[in-house]
């Protein structure tokens, strides 16, 4: 069976940015799947109307359900912009990157969502992305009882060649990173550049020792827990704001449909 076909994004899709290891510039050149990201706002039918699901979070590949992707597959999820907002709003790191991700489709109501980036920033992110590393290390080391042991992850091909799954131990030191990068300056560079970038794609290549790479990860670990108090910024996402500019952006489409 030949690779599947994407559909077309929907007339209400405002946003679609590229998202993955090749966003993030961590990826081996011409040896990464293709991860994208879209926002669609929900037609008044779908919001007021009989289905009480209202627009749900869609997964398009080009690979079966199943089948794992590799070079030159595309990945895509769909999600609505009320569910979008509200996960952003939680401080989930996937759909915080969307705010400075590559863009593959934009309107203007699109421009407008990403220019509300810094009303989901503050301290209480901390805790998500520290979630999510902590996760992905586990998922590396074979859950918690393995920690500090390589072996885990869902790469037999990494663990072979070089002794645990670097993928895996490269994003959760991303993770880190991202959070510190955030908190810092109130946004992302994607690509990731300069020596943090350097350090995770040796990571990923197999260059960085397991040892070398664990310390490092709860070094990035202990700093976050350090933030996580931090008094000078905000303690959770502006969220009347954020409802203000979602009634307005929903209104807008909607018009532009009539």
């Amino acid at each position: 069976m030949g690779p599947l076909e994407i559909p077309p994004l929907p007339d209400t899709a405002i946003l679609m940015v590229e998202v993955g290891s090749t966003a993030h510039g961590t990826g081996i050149p011409g040896g990464e799947d293709h991860d994208e990201l879209a926002v669609v706002v929900e037609t008044p039918e779908q919001l007021v109307g009989l289905d009480e699901r209202g627009f749900v979070t869609v997964m398009q590949r080009t690979q079966p359900e199943g089948e794992r992707s590799g070079p030159g597959d595309i990945d895509r999820t769909l999600y609505s912009l009320r569910r979008f907002l509200r996960l952003a709003a939680s401080g989930n790191p996937s759909i915080l990157m969307s705010f400075w991700a590559p863009i593959e489709h934009i309107t203007p109501v699109g421009e407008g969502l990403r220019d509300l980036s810094d009303a989901f920033i503050g301290r209480h992110v901390v805790p998500r992305y520290r979630g999510y590393m902590q996760s992905q290390a586990q998922r590396l080391v074979g859950g918690p009882g393995g920690r500090g042991r390589p072996g885990g992850g869902g790469r037999a091909e990494l663990i072979e060649a070089f002794g645990y799954d670097t993928k895996y131990a490269m994003h959760a030191a991303r993770l880190g990173f991202q959070c510190l990068e955030l908190l810092s300056t109130g946004g992302l560079r994607l690509p990731i550049l300069g020596p943090e970038a350097d350090w995770l794609r040796s990571v990923r290549y197999g260059e960085v020792p397991f040892d070398q790479w664990w310390d490092r990860v709860l070094a990035l670990d202990a700093q976050l827990a350090s933030m996580a108090d931090d008094e000078a910024l905000p303690p959770g996402p502006d969220r009347g704001r954020i409802e203000r500019w979602s009634v307005a952006a929903h209104q807008a489409v909607w018009a532009s449909l009539a």
